[in-house]
């Protein structure tokens, strides 16, 4: 017994040794030792997981108030420093010429192959350019019969529930409008969600999301439990019915690259025995962008396996339907909130539109002065990106007044402060679209805090599908 006991304390003395040694170097010898910020923030990341998961996901928030105390740079976790200046913001998310890379414990969601859990940039580049082809404005306008097609789906339902005098909940009718135009451009039209098409829009993959992006927020910080659903998910499901629309979500979109893989598999067979490859059904589909990678012989298999393209379908499907249909709702509700700006966009439309049964196309709608204002003044106000997202300089110690911080430094700055910063936007938190009608320096200069998707080398890839596309004269 005293033999297991000599062991026991010879373990807890080693256990003790490594975390004084580690709180050491965090709080005394660590170079980001002479940043401002709480010491237990700089102790351990469990600091921010204590806001994440017992406060409910405030961290954010606390971070505007570390910043009203420590000033505009504070330390808030041992490895990142944040900074609240928009004017850095470009330094931190910098474009071509400059390499930074992404924290792994920030990207990694589950989806480790997609792009987003790509962290370096070396990694991040090749994969970035192959799928930004698909997201260019180019390949966006050639999306626009589908999304015009969609727009009028979308616009029975809402004159069916004026016909009948009945509320239509704008947060899911968006919800339906962007997954289905999303995944008709991911996978085709044939393999899209069709949710319009149904005769009553439902709410199936709104509650889907809201669920996957809860249980993204726990997994962040829980990672044993984040493994453990990825290894089990059915039994997982079953022990924790609200990880079931996580599940029910994945299989939808995974069912739909198996799909798409067996018919290219059938295509490859007929192509060996046929000479008329322009009757090919598979090439139907070619310019969406999941059949058009699987086609592309430039591409390596490697870049076509199963889970590649499932993880980084489920990721795109994800970003790319939550945070634009949420954005069009709040834009929506703003508009029928406010008669004088109804009454102006409406007068607007009507001049520069006056064929009541035409259906503008995108280069049209840009043209038009206070529908584009009022789309900026949404994705503005929406600001539904709110967290943090950080990135390190590789090969550049970065400079921030008289701060200096060394290359590899987790830096991150909140794109929610500077679109509700009073000094740039003047009462920011209203809806004023009057503020983008400026002279074309006086709008460059504002514009250049539009930020509603992160900007940079690793920013968000369909910045494209933000256009006056989704607005009709039914308005």
């Amino acid at each position: 017994m005293k033999e297991y006991q000599a062991y026991f304390y010879a373990f807890s003395l080693c256990i003790l040794f490594y975390i004084g040694t580690v709180l050491l170097y965090r709080l005394v010898l660590s170079p980001l030792a002479k940043f401002p910020g709480p010491r237990l923030a700089a102790a351990t990341h469990l600091y921010e997981t204590y806001f994440q998961i017992i406060k409910g996901g405030t961290f954010t928030w606390h971070i505007n108030d570390l910043h009203n105390q420590y000033g505009p740079v504070v330390r808030i976790s041992p490895w990142e420093i944040h900074i609240k200046d928009p004017d850095y913001y470009n330094t931190v998310y910098a474009g071509p010429g400059k390499r930074r890379n992404k924290d792994p414990l920030f990207s990694c969601v589950r989806y480790p192959k997609s792009i987003f859990s790509l962290n370096s940039y070396k990694s991040h580049r090749p994969w970035r350019r192959l799928l930004g082809h698909f997201l260019e404005k180019g390949a966006i306008l050639e999306l626009e019969p589908v999304v015009r097609a969609n727009t009028l789906s979308l616009c029975k339902h809402f004159a069916a529930a004026v016909k009948s005098n009945e509320a239509l909940e704008l947060y899911t009718a968006f919800h339906c409008y962007t997954s289905d135009t999303l995944s008709q451009h991911a996978f085709g039209h044939d393999l899209g969600f069709h949710y319009l098409d149904e005769p009553q829009l439902a709410n199936n993959w709104k509650t889907r999301m809201n669920s996957t992006f809860q249980f993204s927020r726990l997994f962040r910080h829980l990672y044993l439990e984040s493994d453990i659903a990825h290894l089990i998910p059915r039994s997982v499901s079953l022990a924790v019915p609200q990880y079931a629309p996580v599940y029910s979500i994945e299989q939808d979109v995974k069912l739909r690259v198996q799909q798409m893989i067996d018919e290219y598999d059938q295509w490859e067979v007929e192509a060996q025995s046929t000479s008329h490859a322009a009757e090919r059904p598979f090439l139907k589909t070619s310019n969406a962008i999941y059949p058009a990678i699987l086609a592309n012989p430039d591409v390596p298999l490697l870049e076509k396996s199963h889970s590649l393209l499932e993880d980084d379908a489920i990721f795109l499907m994800l970003a790319g339907t939550d945070a634009p249909s949420q954005t069009i709702a709040m834009t929506m509700f703003h508009i029928l909130d406010n008669p004088t700006i109804y009454q102006r966009l409406k007068e607007e439309l009507f001049a520069a539109i006056p064929d009541v049964t035409a259906t503008p196309n995108m280069d049209r709608l840009e043209q038009i002065p206070y529908l584009t204002a009022t789309i900026r003044e949404g994705l503005r106000l929406a600001s539904v990106v709110t967290t943090r997202l950080p990135r390190s300089a590789l090969d550049e110690v970065l400079r921030y007044r008289q701060w200096y911080i060394p290359a590899g430094t987790f830096i991150s700055t909140s794109t929610y402060f500077i679109l509700r910063d009073p000094e740039i936007f003047r009462e920011p938190d209203k809806f004023l679209p009057e503020r983008w009608l400026l002279k074309p320096e006086e709008l460059r200069n504002l514009e250049k805090y539009l930020v509603p998707a992160l900007k940079g080398t690793l920013g968000c890839l369909g910045q494209q599908y933000v256009s006056p596309m989704a607005v009709r004269r039914e308005l």
